[in-house]
């Protein structure tokens, strides 16, 4: 399998490692918190959305201009942009289905034109801090590890 069908692959996989996980939850442990301080499935099926989405505008920036600039420094992550955001209470299945479709549309247009793969786009994520550039194919990798990492704490092995 080449680079490119390998990045291609673990993007798509994503929703489906989502499924996987919302299927074989009982529907009344998907808001349980396994420990203190940890997300439910329902909120790591948001965040996993959220930062796809946010990585999507990544790569269509990076897709639109080789070596455009985006500016990430408002997104937070935590405990308290989770209950702003209100996972606890959002349905998960229009998460889901945005997931699937999105990483689909980014997977089609790679697809269209796979040089895209290597394409950057340099990132600012932190007030004050140097900006880092990163590749089309490192973002999707990244996402796809990201993901794997969130879904594996729900059901470590």
């Amino acid at each position: 399998m080449t680079n490119y069908e390998t990045v291609l692959k673990q993007w798509r996989q994503i929703p489906k490692r989502i499924d996987k996980t919302v299927e074989t939850t009982p529907k009344s442990q998907l808001n349980r918190r396994r420990r203190p301080n940890t997300m439910t499935v329902a909120e790591t099926v948001h965040h996993i959305t959220e930062a796809n989405i946010v990585s999507a505008s990544m790569i269509i920036a990076a897709i639109g201009k080789d070596g455009a600039t985006y500016d990430w420094s408002w997104l937070y992550p935590n405990s308290d942009w989770i209950d702003r955001m209100g996972y606890a209470k959002a349905p998960i299945k229009p998460a889901v289905e945005t997931l699937r479709a999105l990483n689909q549309h980014i997977a089609n247009l790679v697809a269209a034109n796979p040089k895209v793969l290597k394409w950057k786009v340099t990132l600012f994520d932190t007030p004050g801090a140097k900006t880092y550039t990163m590749t089309v194919g490192d973002i999707m990798r990244h996402e796809a590890e990201h993901a794997d990492e969130h879904l594996s704490e729900l059901h470590p092995s």
